[in-house]
C-alpha cells in the first residue's frame, strides 16, 4: 500500500513541476512582447528611468510563471462570466398599436400552426447553448409557429411577447408546477428553468386568470427583466401590450396592474365561484397597483397574470394584463 501511495505521490509530483514547467514557458513568451515593447521606447526615450523600471517588471515576471496562469485564469473566467450573463437586446421592438390590432396581426395567424420550408429548416437545427433564452428573444412574431415548436417540445402550448422587455418566448405546461422551475425548453436539468403556465390552467385561455411563471434571471432572460414594467420609461414609452400566440389564434393583453407582494397564493386563484368572488379578486388586484397606467377592468375581462421572484428577497413580482382582442 506505501508502494502504491509513494508512486501516487510521485506522478503527482512530476504533474505539478512539468506543468509548472509549462506555466514558466507561457510566461516568457507571454511577457517578451511587453518587454520588448518597452525596450523600443527606451531607445526613444532614452533617459527614463521609468521605462527601466517597467523593462525590470517584465524581466521579473517572465520568472514568474503563477502571475501569466493567474491572469490566464481570470481571463477565461471572465469571457465564462460574460457568456452566461449577456444577453444580446431583442432586434424585433413589439410595438402595438391597439387601435388598430386588426391590420397588424393579418400576417401573424398565417403563420401559426403551417409549416414552411425555413421553419423546418430552422427546426432540424440542433442548438446547443446554456441559455437557450438567447435562441427565442429575438424572433419576430410573424415567424412563430406552434406546430413546428411543438416538434421540438410537446409541451409548448404557446408563445408569449411583453412589449419593452425582453421576454419573447414559449409559453409550455405540464402536470405540476415544479418541472419547469428546473428544465429547460428542451427539458435538460438547470436552474435557469423554463417559461411555463400553470397547470391548473386551460391551455386556450378559457380561464378567467391565467397564470405564467418564469425565473427573474440576472441577465435578464426568462422573467428577468418583467422589472421594465414597473419603471418610469416602460410606463411612458410602451403600449403596455402582451401578446400571446397559440395554435391558431393570437391574444392581446394590455397591462393594468403590476405590483410587489410577499409570497401568497391569492393573486394565483383561477376559479372563482360567481361574478361578485370574481369582482373581489379584481378589485383587490386593482388596488395593489403602483404604476400611473389606466388599471380599470370588469368582470367580463379574462385577465393573464406573469408572476416570478423580486431582486435579492423571497418576495413576488407580478403583473396583471387584461385581454382586449383575439384574431
Amino acid at each position: 500500500m506505501k508502494k502504491i501511495l509513494g508512486s501516487i505521490k510521485n506522478i503527482f509530483r512530476i504533474f505539478i513541476k512539468g506543468f509548472y514547467f509549462l506555466c514558466s514557458i507561457l510566461a516568457k513568451g507571454f511577457f517578451f512582447y511587453p518587454k520588448k515593447f518597452f525596450m523600443f521606447l527606451k531607445k526613444i526615450f532614452k533617459n527614463s528611468s521609468r521605462l527601466d523600471k517597467i523593462i525590470k517588471h517584465f524581466e521579473k515576471r517572465q520568472l514568474q510563471p503563477e502571475f501569466c496562469l493567474l491572469f490566464i485564469l481570470y481571463f477565461v473566467a471572465g469571457c465564462t462570466l460574460f457568456r452566461i450573463l449577456y444577453v444580446k437586446p431583442a432586434d424585433v421592438v413589439h410595438n402595438f398599436d391597439i387601435a388598430s390590432l386588426q391590420d397588424k396581426t393579418n400576417s401573424i395567424p398565417s403563420g401559426v400552426g403551417s409549416s414552411t420550408s425555413s421553419d423546418t429548416n430552422n427546426s432540424s437545427q440542433v442548438f446547443v447553448d446554456n441559455n437557450p433564452f438567447r435562441k427565442f428573444a429575438s424572433t419576430s412574431l410573424e415567424n412563430v409557429n406552434i406546430a413546428s415548436l411543438k416538434t421540438q417540445n410537446s409541451d409548448v402550448v404557446a408563445w408569449i411577447s411583453v412589449d419593452g422587455t425582453n421576454i419573447n418566448y414559449p409559453v409550455v405546461q405540464t402536470s405540476n408546477n415544479d418541472y419547469y422551475l428546473n428544465h429547460s425548453f428542451y427539458k435538460y436539468k438547470t436552474y435557469n428553468g423554463w417559461v411555463f403556465m400553470d397547470y391548473r390552467n386551460s391551455y386556450n385561455f378559457e380561464d378567467n386568470n391565467t397564470i405564467i411563471y418564469g425565473h427573474n434571471l440576472l441577465n435578464k432572460t426568462a422573467f428577468g427583466s418583467l422589472e421594465n414594467v414597473f419603471t418610469k420609461n416602460w410606463v411612458e414609452n410602451s403600449n403596455k401590450s402582451i401578446v400571446v400566440i397559440t395554435e391558431g389564434k393570437t391574444y392581446y393583453f394590455t397591462v393594468f396592474s403590476a405590483y410587489y407582494t410577499s409570497p401568497e397564493t391569492y393573486y394565483l386563484q383561477n376559479v372563482f365561484y360567481g361574478e361578485d368572488s370574481y369582482q373581489t379578486f379584481l378589485n383587490t388586484i386593482r388596488s395593489r397597483n403602483i404604476l400611473a397606467i389606466d388599471n380599470s377592468v370588469s368582470v367580463n375581462d379574462k385577465i393573464i397574470t406573469l408572476s416570478t421572484c423580486n431582486d435579492g428577497s423571497s418576495g413576488r413580482k407580478v403583473v396583471h394584463a387584461k385581454l382586449v382582442a383575439v384574431y
